[in-house]
C-alpha cells in the first residue's frame, strides 16, 4: 500500500497569543480546504477532556466539518476515546453518519484513554476503561455487520440493536488503535486494527514496537496489519531555524499539554545507561537532540532525506503531523504545509510508493 501522508488538528489555542476559541475551528476549516488542495491524503482530529486550552472534545463532530472541508481527504480520528463517548452503540451511529456524510472517506481511530482526571470529570470509574474499551470494540464490530444484535456485557448492554445508516461500504471501517503497551498490542492485534503510535516515541524505539506488534499479529495468525505514523515536521532555513520558529508553540504544547510528568516519559541516562523518568526542566527535553531523536526537523531536503532513512523501516500506511500549532497563524501554517507539500512531498512520495 502506498504511503498516505496525513495532518492532525487538535484545535486547542494559546490564549497568551490571542488564540480564541471560535477562531481556531473557523480557521482551522479554512485550513483543511488548503490541506486538499495541496494533495495531502487525510487529516485526523484527536480528542481530550476539561483542558483550559480547548483541545477538542468531540472529534467525531470535528471530523464531519472537515470532511466537507476537504472532499478527497480521508478522515479519522486519532484517537477518539471510546470509554468517554457514550454507549458504544450511539458511537457506532455517529461514526457511520459521518462515513455516509463523507462518502465512504472515514477512518476509525480509538483509544481507552490514559488521564484519570478525564475519567472523574464524567464520574466514569477509570479502573474500568480496559473493560469498556474491549466491550466498545466487540459492539461496534457486531454493529458493523448490518443485522440487529444482542450483546450481554459487564459494562454495556444492547437489546436489538440495528445500526442504521450503516457504513456507506459494507463491512468494518477502517480500525486504528493507540496502543503502546504489550496488553493493548494484543488486543489491537485480536481486533485486527492498524496501529496508531503516538508522537513521542524516540525512532529508534519505534522500530522495535511496530517490529514488537507485526510478531504479534504472526502469532495470532493476522496476517500483517497497517501502521500509522504520528511526528511533528518542523521546517526552517535549518534545523536550529526550526526550532527557533516553533519554539513558542511547542512549549505550550509539550509542557503543558504533553508535559513528560503527565505523559511518562523516560530518557537513557548517558552517564549512567539507565532509563529514568524525564522531567521539563531536564537540559535534554525540547533540546534539538531531544527533537531529532524523535522527529523530523531542518530543511525541506533534510527532513526528506530522513524520511527516505527513517520512514522504510516501519512500513508505514500512514504519516500523521501536526497542521497548526496552537498560536500558530493561518499564514504560517499554510505556508509550512506548502512547502512540506512542494520541498518534501513529492521526493517521499516517488522513493516511497
Amino acid at each position: 500500500m502506498a504511503l498516505q501522508l496525513g495532518v492532525a488538528f487538535s484545535f486547542q489555542v494559546h490564549r497568551a497569543l490571542g488564540d480564541t476559541w471560535d477562531r481556531s475551528y473557523r480557521e482551522s476549516l479554512e485550513l483543511a480546504a488548503e490541506i486538499d488542495r495541496l494533495g495531502y491524503d487525510s487529516i485526523w482530529a484527536s480528542e481530550h477532556h476539561g483542558e483550559d486550552d480547548g483541545y477538542c472534545p468531540s472529534p467525531v463532530v470535528a471530523c464531519a466539518a472537515l470532511a466537507a472541508a476537504a472532499p478527497r481527504c480521508r478522515i479519522g480520528q486519532a484517537v477518539a476515546l471510546a470509554p468517554l463517548y457514550g454507549h458504544p452503540l450511539r458511537l457506532a451511529e455517529d461514526l457511520s453518519v459521518v462515513d455516509n456524510l463523507s462518502g465512504g472517506r472515514l477512518e476509525i481511530g480509538l483509544g481507552q484513554g490514559y488521564r484519570p482526571a478525564e475519567f472523574d470529570t464524567y464520574g466514569w470509574p477509570y479502573a474500568r476503561r480496559t473493560r469498556a474499551f474491549e466491550e466498545s470494540l466487540e459492539i461496534l464490530a457486531t454493529a458493523w455487520r448490518g443485522e440487529r444484535f444482542d450483546y450481554d456485557g459487564q459494562v454495556y448492554k444492547v437489546k436489538g440493536g440495528l445500526l442504521r445508516p450503516p457504513p456507506l461500504k459494507p463491512g468494518a471501517l477502517p480500525l486504528w488503535i493507540g496502543a503502546a503497551a504489550p496488553k493493548a498490542r494484543a488486543r489491537a492485534v485480536r481486533h485486527r486494527a492498524g496501529l496508531l503510535v503516538a508522537p513521542l516515541i524516540e525512532l529508534e524505539h519505534l522500530v522495535r514496537q511496530i517490529r514488537s506488534y507485526d510478531e504479534e499479529a504472526e502469532r495470532q495468525n493476522a496476517g500483517p496489519l497497517p501502521h500509522a505514523l504520528m511526528r511533528e515536521v518542523l521546517l526552517g532555513d535549518s534545523a536550529a531555524d526550526a526550532v527557533k520558529r516553533h519554539q513558542p508553540y511547542l512549549d505550550h504544547v509539550y509542557r503543558v499539554q504533553y508535559a513528560p510528568e503527565r505523559t511518562g516519559q523516560t530518557y537513557v541516562d548517558p552517564a549512567t545507561g539507565e532509563r529514568k523518568p524525564l522531567t521539563g526542566d531536564n537540559p535534554l527535553y525540547l533540546s534539538e537532540a531531544f527533537m531529532q531523536a524523535r522527529w523530523f526537523l531542518g530543511t525541506p531536503a533534510e527532513v526528506a532525506a530522513k524520511m527516505l532513512d527513517w520512514l522504510p523501516r516501519f512500513e508505514l500506511q500512514h504519516l500523521i503531523f501536526q497542521a497548526r500549532q496552537p498560536g500558530m497563524s493561518l499564514r504560517q501554517a499554510v505556508d509550512s504545509l506548502e512547502a512540506f507539500a512542494k520541498g518534501v512531498m513529492p521526493m517521499v512520495r516517488t522513493k516511497l510508493n
